[in-house]
């Protein structure tokens, strides 16, 4: 067992534990747009109405991140993720048995979303001290990918459960989902309480910093998430390989994300510069996902998913490894960049083609991208600064000849 690893449950279960975890927090929203044509049919709203309630869900995790951070290091991981995955289970149950207008549907989602707020934190905290150091860049990297698999469980949603017994089953499932975490919360913490004013001091300028930076970036990955099939559609693409292409690289982008962990649990130094590298490196990618020729798409299509849309893994990883005393509530901090960057993201990348073109939302994505990249750099930087230096031992005085 290594420093700060809290006795408990074993690793692989605790890296479980997390990845349902952190899956489940982001779950209700793709499920709401995965079988929105189903929602909006009985619930009687627009696009608009669907945008605003996907929206309300990224603002909840946002404004819940901090104290949600604050909350997992005083209460311990277990017992956080337990409550996220409680509010998770409350928020599908009410879906189903009251959401009968588009109002109460978004009372849900604006639940859900706190829920997420508090999931990442906590399990940022789990890995933390559940996972031995020297797998954690991994481990960080296959829990970030719960994106990927939230996309997966809700797309096969559609055929399994809207099309035959209807969009509630589906929310039904997946709050009965969280029932083992809520459960498993009963048990003993994953680490020790923290005192108050104590442990989770962090430092708040340079977290403030990369949170900006963070949510910059996000704003080019959830506009990948939203937009690629139908950019690469207008683009002349068949609506079957495009679908097929993002498959295809959501495949390679959770590949990358445990790959660039394995590389960080290699490394003693320099993690937040190689996210740095990852988002300016994938500035070029975005940049050319508004490319008409298929080889140009599927070269982009890769470099985007390699370097530019691989970063959250180690990123995360960086935030927690540089303030061990409290992860919770320093990746609660960059984690509401995270948050923040998919409101924005859709919201501004869908009004800049309305009034230009894909290709030159692209090209704003890209440059979100390279100012994220900078300011990973300038964040990291401070932090460097702050580190107390290595304290300087005597000289040993020669010894006298007697």
């Amino acid at each position: 067992m290594t420093a700060g690893q809290a006795p408990g449950r074993p690793p692989l279960a605790t890296l479980g534990v997390a990845t349902v975890s952190i899956t489940l927090g982001a779950l209700p929203v793709f499920l709401l747009g995965a079988l929105a044509v189903f929602i909006r049919q009985e619930l009687h709203f627009g696009e608009a109405r669907l945008g605003l309630a996907a929206s309300l869900y990224y603002l909840s995790s946002a404004v819940m991140s901090i104290p949600g951070g604050r909350f997992a290091e005083r209460l311990g991981a277990r017992r956080a993720i337990a409550v996220a995955a409680t509010g998770t289970a409350v928020a599908m149950g009410g879906a189903v048995l009251f959401a009968t207008t588009w109002g109460r549907l978004v009372l849900c989602m604006v639940l859900a979303g706190a829920a997420n707020g508090i999931a990442l934190p906590a399990t940022n905290l789990a890995l933390a001290r559940g996972i031995p150091a020297r797998h954690q860049g991994a481990a960080f990297g296959l829990k970030q990918s719960s994106g990927p698999f939230a996309t997966l469980l809700a797309g096969a949603a559609v055929p399994a459960l809207g099309l035959t017994v209807g969009w509630r089953w589906a929310f039904a499932l997946a709050g009965l989902a969280a029932v083992p975490l809520m459960i498993a919360g009963v048990g003993r913490r994953t680490a020790p309480p923290r005192r108050r004013g104590g442990g989770d001091r962090v430092p708040v300028g340079p977290l403030a910093v990369l949170s900006l930076a963070a949510a910059s970036a996000v704003i080019a990955g959830s506009s990948l998430g939203a937009f690629y099939v139908v950019s690469a559609v207008d683009g002349g693409l068949p609506p079957g390989a495009a679908g097929t292409l993002l498959a295809v690289g959501s495949v390679l982008g959770v590949a990358a994300r445990v790959g660039w962990g394995w590389v960080g649990d290699h490394r003693t130094a320099g993690h937040f510069r190689i996210v740095s590298g990852l988002l300016v490196s994938g500035a070029a990618g975005f940049a050319l996902l508004g490319a008409s020729s298929r080889a140009v798409l599927v070269t982009a299509t890769f470099v985007v998913f390699c370097t530019g849309w691989a970063w959250p893994g180690l990123f995360n990883f960086a935030v927690v490894r540089g303030n061990p005393l409290a992860p919770a509530a320093a990746s609660g901090i960059t984690g509401t960049g995270q948050f923040a960057g998919g409101i924005l993201g859709p919201l501004g990348f869908g009004a800049l083609v309305e009034r230009t073109s894909y290709q030159v939302a692209w090209l704003a994505t890209a440059a979100t991208l390279v100012v994220a990249g900078v300011l990973v750099y300038a964040g990291s930087s401070w932090l460097d600064r702050l580190k107390p230096p290595a304290p300087i031992r005597p000289l040993t005085p020669p010894a006298r000849a007697h």
